[in-house]
């Protein structure tokens, strides 16, 4: 059977129209108007007039004295939906100002702002002049299968130039002409080469003073001057980018355009963002001229002039700084939205750890500013899972030298530092805190089966035996280890899994951690300088002298084996839950060089939990501290981007500069 195509008609709703160029243009009077004016702006004007309707079913026109179109450019232009400008037009007009010709980047890609007009009636008019011909057409809402219908009305020769937009008794609300005023002067005075006026009056700053618009001057010390920026927040977002961003004023023309170049504010005003679709920048810079920084045609700076260089980074600075001030308030609110989702992994953050957070999760806001909420949350995620797997612990050098006596004068130590420094101690002293609090329930428990688990822990903690093994130089001995595990017969036994580096033993286990000697000659090592063994006894054994002894032949053994030298210094530690008091005394052997010492598990631990605290409390409390919230810093409930905001003010306003 032959196949037969069928053709059928196309039919348009109403609610085409809303949904080809947008409910806000076609329903917003606002949106409408700004949209119309642009064209004039597409369209190279220098002067748009508009009479506004006072009342309802009165007429809106709008006509503006730019290049206009051909009848035929108009058919091709109004009569092709989704028109692509880029193919037929440049993407500039040139405009004549002053005697000057400059090109003006134009906005408009695809033609829908034609149909803004339909936001005030059914039915409108379009006057064109160009060539000295004049055409006037009538443009309705087509019915059923002609979505847009248009008729010629009239032609004829004309010496003027520029297109008439017209609706006769046009539908604009309750909007007053002093609404619209403002609207426009928010958007369209950017450029003074384009005037618009609203019933005969031109619109100027002072019609958008209290309305939006912000005054600041700029210090230029170094030349002796000040530059004024005027700054337009539109308080609404608009549907694009148009008309906003910084634009650069001398001698009341526009240099350049008005658009987002700067690196670092293109990096956070993203094109999609409110912010961008918002601010307005107008930078008045007279005295670039008389430094003969601009360009003889005006459409940029001399990049290579000196003044002008010296202004723009000192301008680009301070409307950088105002823009991260306009969206703090949004990022915060997202901080704290991801803070929430990831409550539980932060509050067992450090507050180091947590201040680093909550300083990634700000800064990558205004780094990549289209990342979305989500998004965020995902990548703030990940890092809060790396933090709180850390287990590193840094040497502390402003305390590593410290006696117990020198501890009362911290106060006087505290006077040199900075925050940062005592930030980091403090977040340094609360994770060992945490890991002292860890081994104080691991060793109580009666049940603890695996007394080698917690050697990796005092592995990670040799400080807790005293200020001399505050050093990270210390590091499990393998071969020292296989030595110990051959001398009980279980080679085969390598300790847990994840650590073996330490080796089991009957009744506990045995960690060997040396740090080693270099020859004065050529540097090379000798052996060991210190060797710390840290035996750890299952809960259920009593220390004795008995257990000291079989410590002592641990060492031995070392010694015979050539693993020792003359000159190596140990250091054992018999760790146990019960030690016989009789037996509480140190060992030593070798000429001293060797000392055993026993000591029950509460006893170290509550001793260096005690030390600890008294350091953490010395410090937290330093008057230089507390005069800067350090109790905030330290809360893991408060909210960090405030907490921060003062701790950085507070700063400032103690530094000398």
């Amino acid at each position: 059977m032959k196949k037969q195509s069928l053709q059928t008609e196309l039919f348009y709703e109403d609610r085409f129209w809303e949904q080809y160029v947008g409910a806000k243009l076609i329903s917003d009077p606002i949106s409408a108007i700004v949209e119309l004016v642009a064209n004039a702006w597409d369209a190279g004007a220098t002067k748009v007039e508009i009479d506004w309707p006072n009342n309802k079913k009165d007429m809106l026109r709008i006509s503006d004295n730019g290049e206009s179109m051909t009848k035929e450019e108009f058919y091709k232009r109004w009569g092709t939906l989704s028109y692509d400008r880029s193919k037929s037009q440049k993407p500039f007009v040139n405009v004549m100002f002053d005697n000057i010709k400059k090109p003006r980047q134009v906005f408009g890609r695809n033609g829908i702002g034609r149909f803004a007009a339909f936001c005030f009636g059914k039915q409108y008019t379009v006057t064109i002049r160009k060539n000295g011909q004049e055409a006037k057409f009538l443009v309705k809402k087509g019915n059923n299968n002609v979505p847009l219908d248009i008729t010629i009305e009239s032609e004829k020769d004309t010496k003027r130039q520029g297109t008439i937009l017209q609706v006769d008794s046009a539908d604009y609300g309750t909007l007053p002409a002093t609404t619209i005023r403002v609207e426009l002067g928010k958007r369209f005075l950017t450029d003074p080469s384009f005037g618009v006026f609203i019933d005969n009056e031109k619109i100027e700053f002072e019609d958008i003073k209290d309305q939006g618009l912000e005054k600041i001057d700029i210090p230029i010390p170094s030349l002796g001057i000040i530059i004024p920026i005027k700054i337009i927040d539109v308080r609404r977002t608009d549907r694009n980018i148009r008309q906003h961003g910084v634009a650069w004023h001398v001698l009341g023309r526009l240099v350049g355009d008005c658009d987002w170049k700067d690196p670092e504010q293109k990096s956070l005003i993203d094109g999609r963002r409110v912010e961008a679709k918002r601010f307005t920048f107008i930078v008045e810079a007279d005295p670039l001229q008389g430094y003969g920084a601009v360009l003889p045609d005006w459409s940029g700076f001399r990049e290579e002039n000196a003044e002008y260089k010296t202004i723009n980074e000192i301008v680009q600075r301070q409307i950088t700084a105002k823009l991260l001030e306009t969206t703090k308030e949004k990022r915060q609110e997202i901080t704290h939205n991801i803070r929430s989702s990831y409550a539980p992994q932060i509050k067992e953050m450090t507050p180091l750890k947590r201040e680093k957070w909550n300083d990634f999760v700000e800064k990558i806001q205004e780094s990549c500013p289209s990342l979305s909420e989500n998004e965020l949350k995902n990548v703030a995620g990940v890092l809060a899972n790396m933090e709180q797997a850390k287990s590193q612990y840094s040497l502390m050098k402003k305390l590593n030298a410290l006696t117990p006596d020198q501890i009362d004068d911290l106060h006087k130590i505290l006077e040199d530092w900075t925050l940062d420094m005592a930030k980091a101690v403090l977040d340094e002293l609360q994770l060992r805190l945490r890991l002292i609090d860890e081994l104080i329930t691991r060793t109580t428990n009666s049940d603890t089966l695996e007394v080698q688990e917690l050697q990796p822990l005092f592995h990670q903690g040799l400080w807790i035996f005293g200020p001399e093994f505050e050093t990270i130089e210390f590091t499990s001995n393998l071969g020292m280890t296989a030595v110990i595990q051959d001398l009980f017969g279980r080679p085969d036994i390598k300790g847990s899994r994840n650590r073996p580096d330490f080796a089991i033993i009957p009744d506990g286990s045995v960690g060997l951690y040396t740090y080693p000697e270099f020859s004065n000659d050529d540097g090379a090592e000798i052996g060991p300088a210190k060797l710390v063994i840290v035996e750890l006894k299952a809960p259920a054994v009593k220390v004795t002298d008995k257990e000291k002894g079989q410590c002592y032949q641990y060492i031995r053994e070392l010694a015979e084996k050539g693993l020792l030298t003359a000159r190596t210094r140990v250091q054992a530690f018999v760790l146990g839950r019960f030690i016989n008091q009789i037996d509480r005394e140190e060992r030593t052997e070798m000429a001293g060089r060797v000392k055993i010492l026993p000591i029950d598990f509460e006893t170290i631990l509550q001793r260096a939990k005690s030390r600890l605290l008294n350091l953490y409390d010395k410090i937290r409390t330093a008057p230089f501290l507390q005069q800067q919230g350090i109790d905030k810093f330290l809360d893991p409930n408060a909210e960090l981007s405030q907490v921060n905001l003062e701790l950085e003010e507070s700063v400032k306003a103690r530094s000398p500069n």
